[in-house]
């Protein structure tokens, strides 16, 4: 394996702030392309993408943001959280988000402050570009982890090109946004969203970075 290429991999970070700084239809198209390659099986390639800028993606912002000031329950169709957090995965999350608010000079006990961080996850943190991931709900779950390697290999396109990006469940939480404002027909899974632009280095959150676990932690090697 290249060195170059697991330099690639160990630089792409979830990027929580972003630059005013358009990115242009030919880039977007350029990590898609590269994206459609990832394996499938069967070569079933389980994805579709919307893709928004503009108006367009201002529009999603706006409806976000109102739903989440409302306080509306979101209804994913995928669920990360855990009813009850056990370690190591109780550990994990702790640590993350400690981690933020540090970088970010954020007591944890404040509300306000902790809630206007919050916020920006439904502006994509800024960034002048989102993908949509989805799929049909009818699909197997073997299907998800199709989508997994496509999203992966997105996002490492757009960092092979300069770009930055976050993945962001949040960006579908309420599905009913998407279907209604950009057509998404019922019967879709909407997966995950992934805020993409050109990364602030400037803002302090940038340099937040978590922890990974070591291989002897999660692997064992059997050769007889």
């Amino acid at each position: 394996m290249s060195q170059d290429f697991i330099d690639l991999i160990r630089s792409r970070h979830s990027t929580r702030a972003f630059l005013d700084q358009e990115v242009s239809p030919s880039r977007l198209e350029q990590i898609l392309d590269a994206a459609r390659y990832a394996p499938s099986s069967t070569n079933m390639q389980p994805w579709e993408v919307l893709v928004l800028t503009g108006k367009a993606k201002e529009r999603l912002d706006a409806k976000l943001l109102a739903a989440f000031d409302a306080k509306t329950p979101s209804d994913p169709h995928l669920h990360a959280y855990l009813d009850e957090w056990v370690e190591p995965y109780k550990g994990r999350r702790f640590g993350c988000g400690m981690a933020l608010y540090e970088a970010v000079n954020i007591d944890r006990s404040s509300k306000e402050a902790r809630l206007a961080q919050a916020r920006k996850n439904f502006t994509a943190f800024g960034a002048p570009a989102v993908m949509i991931f989805f799929q049909d709900d009818f699909l197997k779950p073997g299907s998800i982890l199709d989508m997994g390697l496509f999203l992966q290999t997105a996002m490492l396109a757009a960092q092979s090109m300069g770009l930055a990006t976050c993945p962001e469940a949040s960006l579908v939480g309420w599905p009913e946004i998407l279907q209604e404002e950009f057509g998404i027909p019922t019967g879709k899974r909407l997966m995950t969203g992934l805020a993409i632009g050109y990364e602030d280095k400037t803002d302090p959150v940038n340099d937040y970075r978590t922890d990974r676990a070591e291989v002897k932690d999660f692997a064992r090697f059997i050769s007889k």
